[in-house]
């Protein structure tokens, strides 16, 4: 019996509005990983923006997207993918 096949998630599928080529890439990659910025951009960064907002959330977000920096840079990406 097979199971099936598991679909990691990349930086391309994540970030189709970005060339892989892009810097950006490899800037959010030091500080987080695509299944965390897939899930903040699904959400439109409304449950990482209410942590930073101090408001009480489910998941420790900014931890997740490595800390304050990697924080806004997952934001940008939220804004950037809104153009």
């Amino acid at each position: 019996m097979t199971s099936a096949p598991h679909h990691r998630t990349t930086w391309a599928r994540v970030l189709t509005h970005r060339d892989p080529a892009d810097g950006c890439v490899a800037e959010l990659a030091r500080w987080t990983t695509p299944e965390v910025v897939a899930e903040v951009l699904a959400d439109h960064g409304r449950g990482l923006t209410a942590q930073l907002d101090a408001l009480p959330t489910e998941r420790d977000w900014v931890s997740e997207c490595g800390g304050l920096p990697g924080a806004v840079l997952v934001l940008a990406e939220v804004d950037a993918s809104r153009r």
